[in-house]
């Protein structure tokens, strides 16, 4: 056989070794958009503008067109407050690169600006997920905080303290976390720090204000109180809780002044205080409506169903700690339902105290079997726990009870799985899907189980679904193309690889991918510009020059053919094809021939014997 012949059916045999082996494209080395990541890493709109534009300058000659350079275009529009357009070019940067954590960061800091909040917070999740930063985990534990998720917040905030350890904000969240935790010790700990760094601040005197309330230290409190005052003096509810306190001191003519800067008609009847505390909890003034309850039961500790709502408030206003207490009398003098209960499982479950959250959500399913809220969040609270049996028996009679979810199906497939009831787990998902057709994580999980029971027909329906409500995901568009490439359906794999390379131009593996199929298929002009495309991104790219060289060598272009490899042999040392690739193009001229010297033996080896003995015959002839 000829000698291009030969190169030409190793060529076309290629391809299948990429099927035998699940087709992966992992590379080896740094490409210079890696390098490009490393040069903005700490860049931000505080980053001197010098800086700035040296980290440009070598982002541009790195990585022009990438993430890097997206990113740093962010930084300068955030530097001139055009918030809109810096969010853009962060988005931008995230669509090319999803592993930039200050991208993640400063897009989620910027989103929380414009209110945009949760979208923001799974911003900064990820950014904290990726890289260690006192600024994005700062700003997580102050999303935690306002979600109650007080445990949470103190862990992101107890990351960012040794970077932060003077920033007053910190502490001051950190006490509130403590207060959410019923821990008063640390709370004040914290609150008396951030006053040892702000004399002034209003949060840390409030704070210490309510810590000394509940360790019954009412001269402590009004002083913070007064305090607090002294700066924000309009401030209708630390005059309304400064008031409660001088009323349990005695102190009834102050008390009574308090009151009246509070707004509070302390001449009023129970009914006409319920009548304000209803308007003022329709308008969203939860602190004001709580006030006008206390002062209602103050008149009338026994009129009943009030301490209900007065919790009701107070849980809607952020004060947890007052709103158990609340709930709790009104459950001691017989005036709680299953909603009360259901409510003290929620403020128990914020606290981290998972027991009492189990025993009061329970307690609200016993009064009432069809509180489907209670019984999802101690489902939630057992599978968290790893009890993944009672989990399940509790999402089915969800199920049971309150008709078909969607949501209910995938958390019961994911339970089930965990319980290695495969084929359980696929119904559920396959329900989920027939009742939310666009449930992408859905058709991604049942995709995944097909896959694992050796279904490629149903995997592919599923991971379609997937790219057709998201195009851009390329961990689903690799297992569909390996699927097309198992089954040699060619036409439908080399369109999967073009619409992939569409959609991220600036990735050089999805041009090296495209080229491979284009070469398999004999598209040598096609498959020569994808090549050349994937080099142009990355210079070092050894498996792509690899690629180049073996259509060049097929197409009979020797020099370039060996320039090719040369390059590809000088990106990967390591990497065997092109070598042997050039020894073929060697062959038309012929290295000299060295001999190889006999290789001396030991005189105790029995070759060495026998030539000695056979010079001593030709001695004696």
């Amino acid at each position: 056989m000829k000698r291009h012949s030969m190169h030409r059916l190793f060529f076309l045999l290629l391809p299948f070794v990429f099927v035998s082996s699940g087709f992966t494209w992992s590379s080896k080395g740094e490409e210079p958009c890696d390098t490009a990541k490393k040069v903005i890493d700490g860049i931000s709109d505080v980053t001197p503008a010098a800086d700035r534009s040296s980290a440009q300058k070598k982002v541009a000659k790195l990585c022009k067109e990438g993430a890097a350079a997206d990113y740093l275009k962010g930084v300068d529009l955030e530097a001139a407050r055009e918030v809109e357009d810096a969010i853009s070019a962060y988005r931008s940067a995230l669509k090319k690169d999803p592993s930039l954590p200050d991208a993640h960061g400063r897009l989620g800091l910027l989103l929380l600006q414009t209110g945009k909040r949760e979208e923001g917070s799974v911003e900064l999740f990820r950014a904290v997920r990726q890289k260690k930063s006192p600024l994005y985990a700062k700003a997580l534990g102050g999303l935690f905080l306002k979600g109650k998720l007080y445990s949470l917040a103190l862990e992101s905030f107890k990351e960012g303290m040794p970077a932060l350890k003077e920033d007053v904000a910190l502490f001051n969240g950190m006490g509130r976390g403590y207060l959410g935790l019923a821990d008063t010790a640390k709370a004040g700990e914290m609150f008396s720090e951030a006053l040892r760094l702000d004399a002034a601040n209003e949060v840390a005197h409030l704070g210490l204000a309510q810590v000394c309330e509940q360790e019954k230290k009412y001269k402590e409190a009004v002083s913070h109180l007064r305090s607090a005052l002294a700066m924000t003096p309009d401030n209708r509810e630390s005059h309304y809780r400064l008031g409660q306190l001088l009323e349990k001191m005695g102190e009834t003519a102050e008390a009574e002044k308090e009151f009246g800067a509070a707004g509070v008609a302390r001449n009023a009847s129970p009914p006409d205080h319920l009548d304000l505390a209803a308007r003022y909890s329709a308008s969203g003034a939860y602190d004001r409506a709580a006030a006008e309850y206390d002062a209602a039961l103050l008149q009338n500790p026994q009129m009943p169903g009030i301490r209900e709502k007065l919790g009701d408030a107070r849980m809607a206003a952020g004060h947890d700690l007052e709103a158990i207490a609340a709930f709790e009398d009104a459950m001691q003098r017989k005036e709680g339902s299953d909603r009360t209960c259901y409510k003290l499982g929620i403020l128990n479950e914020r606290k981290g105290d998972l027991d009492e959250a189990v025993t009061r959500f329970e307690e609200a399913i016993r009064l009432n079997n069809g509180n489907g809220d209670a019984r999802r969040h101690l489902a939630e609270i057992h599978g968290l726990r790893g009890n993944v049996q009672e989990a399940i028996d509790e999402y089915r009679e969800l199920i049971r009870r309150h008709g078909e979810n969607p949501l209910n199906y995938f958390k019961l497939a994911r339970l089930l799985e965990k319980k290695r009831d495969y084929k359980g787990a696929t119904d559920a998902y396959l329900k989920a899907i027939a009742l939310d057709a666009d449930n992408i994580e859905a058709h991604r999980e049942v995709a995944r189980l097909y896959l694992r029971k050796k279904d490629p027909a149903e995997a592919e329906k599923h991971l379609r679904e997937v790219l057709r409500l998201k195009p851009d995901d390329s961990a689903v568009r690799a297992s569909l193309v390996s699927i097309l490439l198992k089954q040699r359906r060619f036409d439908e794999t080399t369109l999967l690889l073009e619409e992939e390379a569409k959609l991220t131009p600036a990735n050089p593996e999805s041009h090296y991918r495209l080229a491979t199929i284009y070469a398999y298929r004999q598209k040598d002009d096609a498959a020569v510009g994808e090549f050349k495309k994937a080099v142009e991104l990355k210079p070092d790219h050894a498996r792509a020059l690899n690629g180049l060289g073996k259509l060049y060598l097929k197409l009979d272009r020797q020099q370039e053919a060996r320039d090719a490899f040369a390059a590809a042999r000088k990106a990967d040392p390591n990497l065997i094809m092109p070598v042997s690739f050039e020894r073929g193009l060697d062959r038309d001229n012929p290295r000299p021939v060295v001999k190889k010297k006999a290789k001396k033996h030991p005189k105790s080896h029995p070759q060495a014997k026998r030539k000695k003995s056979a010079k001593k015959k030709r001695e004696r002839r």
